[in-house]
């Protein structure tokens, strides 16, 4: 690898890495914080960002605003409305969308002192369900992009900006679902589902057309796959509910000079190579062993340089490892991802886990951002 003599800025190592060309040294990102913003979830957070905002390597997103089934903000009739749980301290958030072809319904459970919640009811539970879906009147999304630009112009090279995507198309479907139905149904009703995910499909396609024709980008980036790999859904699935149904629209992006990043947690061995066959160019968050299945030395031998690999830091072991513990950590995940480039020092998940950042997991990030600054370089 030939390495750059200049020190870039952030935008240009990020948009290097993610063309696994050379470097000055690793991007180093702290994915979810966002030094631009005005505020915090709390104050705790607020070293955390000076340390980001002084030596990380930045995406912020803009996300790309869409209605229920990837129509245009404010066309679908929504209803929504909470009752009691037969749970103690919860209650139930009940959302109703109005059809042509008769109502949809869905039950959250929600906490009322903020543990996790968990969806009860799914709005399709019928095949009759996806047709009240597709009987909404479809009304293409057309996002004012004027606040990308200015995200964009405010960033300036201190960082860049990533036109977050709605969740692709199987994810779309698998949320409006449930993983169990959706996995009954990819045996018991295999053409009904692709034909769902390919309706959504257009519409994501419809969408990404026009983002490009209004000049947004370079990156591009979306949610979703990890809902339909091992042991979820089958390599056959994924091939034919993922990649056969996004690699069209990978590659307009592509056409037009634009950059995808795809986050996807899980095992990646059985599907990596796909990911390359579909187009990615940037694949977050590459999970260690026991969440993952693949160790990153391996993924970056399999990858060749063909697409950017980000991440690989568990975020839970932040609060769970001692500091010499994790330290070791990062230096040894550095050592796997640097060589050849094509590699950004990354959490495997943001820092929103911890409603207070307490000084064990401040200081493990600090250590992060040491070991990345120290060993990072080329």
């Amino acid at each position: 690898m030939v390495v750059t003599a200049r020190k870039l800025s952030s935008r240009e190592r990020i948009l290097r890495a993610f063309r696994c060309q050379e470097t000055d040294r690793v991007p180093i990102r702290l994915w979810g914080v966002d030094t631009f913003a005005e505020s915090v979830a709390h104050p705790s957070y607020w070293p955390l960002h000076r340390l980001a905002a002084q030596h990380c390597d930045q995406i912020i997103t803009w996300p790309v605003p869409v209605d229920f089934a990837l129509t245009e903000v404010g066309t679908v009739e929504i209803h929504k409305f909470t009752r009691p749980s037969r749970h103690e301290d919860f209650v139930e958030e009940v959302t109703v969308i109005s059809t042509p072809e008769g109502e949809l319904t869905s039950v959250f459970l929600k906490s009322l002192s903020r543990k996790p919640g968990y969806i009860k009811e799914h709005f399709i539970k019928t095949p009759q369900d996806v047709k009240k879906v597709l009987s909404i009147p479809y009304i293409p999304p057309r996002p004012d992009v004027r606040w990308f630009f200015e995200l964009d112009r405010k960033l300036g090279d201190k960082a860049i900006p990533m036109v977050g995507l709605p969740s692709d198309p199987v994810y779309v479907v698998n949320d409006m679902i449930g993983s169990e139905l959706f996995a009954i149904w990819s045996i018991e009703e295999r053409p009904l589902l692709q034909e769902f995910i390919s309706a959504m499909a257009e519409r994501w396609h419809s969408l990404v057309l026009y983002l490009l024709e209004q000049g947004v980008g370079p990156i591009f980036g979306y949610v979703g796959p990890e809902l339909c790999i091992p042991p979820l859904q089958s390599v056959r699935d994924f091939k034919e509910m993922v990649v056969d149904i996004e690699k069209p629209t990978i590659a307009v992006i592509h056409d037009q000079g634009g950059l995808v990043w795809v986050h996807c947690h899980g095992g990646m061995d059985p599907v990596l190579e796909l990911f390359m066959e579909m187009g990615v160019d940037c694949l977050n968050p590459i999970e260690p062993p026991p969440m993952g299945d693949i160790v990153l030395s391996e993924a970056k031998e399999r990858t060749k340089g063909k697409m950017c690999l980000e991440g690989n830091i568990e975020v839970g072991d932040f609060q769970m490892l001692s500091h010499d513990g994790f330290r070791q950590v990062c230096i040894e995940s550095m050592q796997m991802g640097k060589p050849g480039g094509g590699f950004i020092f990354c959490p495997t998940s943001d820092h929103t886990h911890w409603p207070v950042l307490d000084e064990h997991i401040l200081e493990n990030y600090r250590i992060f951002i040491e070991v990345g600054l120290e060993y990072g370089k080329y």
